[in-house]
């Protein structure tokens, strides 16, 4: 059965697994953010940017979900999801993607109160998504077409390495944990044939 973007279940679980596997990237940005602001503010600001930032990963992931859909990529498809996981394993050297990710890790300030405030919450939640799309996007669209727990836990720690760990880059966790994101996709495939 091919993935079905347009429904609600696909949606609700892609939120789901959104906020599982993103927000915690976010605690230190919120935590930033929240202390840049205005007392009064910091709920809206800091909200603005979760908001930010869970809706652009909503829509890379429908749009990868449709994607799917029109190609017939059956849910579960290991070939999918292998071939994303490939391509994160090939990018995770990249100097031009830790470039990027030196660039994006830099927050726009943020005025504290008003308009300006939720601007600038907007632009912090923007940047903050900027780099961990470049850090796991590929990761991310792994999981468009199921949600097999091996593959999304190997696939966070991997994120969740990176990000919070400077010398990343120059270890292999976060490589060899992206290895076990494809054998757990491989071992999903066989369970369920």
């Amino acid at each position: 059965m091919p993935v079905d973007a347009l429904s609600l279940e696909w949606m609700g679980t892609w939120l789901l697994m959104t906020a599982a596997m993103m927000w915690p990237l976010l605690v230190p940005v919120v935590d930033r953010v929240s202390r840049a602001v205005r007392p009064r503010w910091r709920p809206a600001l800091t909200s603005v940017v979760v908001i930010v930032a869970t809706t652009l990963w909503f829509a890379v992931g429908f749009a990868g979900a449709l994607a799917a859909q029109v190609a017939g990529v059956p849910s579960g498809s290991v070939g999918w999801q292998l071939a994303f996981i490939a391509a994160a394993a090939i990018a995770w050297r990249s100097a031009r993607r830790n470039r990027l990710l030196a660039r994006c890790a830099k927050l726009p300030p943020i005025p504290p109160a008003g308009l300006r405030g939720v601007r600038g919450a907007a632009r912090v939640g923007y940047v903050s998504w900027t780099r961990c799309a470049l850090l796991c996007g590929p990761l991310m669209l792994a999981t468009v077409v199921g949600h097999n727990p091996l593959v999304m836990i190997a696939a966070s720690a991997s994120v969740w390495w990176e990000a919070w760990h400077p010398r990343a880059r120059r270890d292999r966790v976060p490589l060899a944990l992206i290895l076990v994101a494809g054998l757990g996709a491989i071992a999903g495939g066989v369970l369920s044939s």
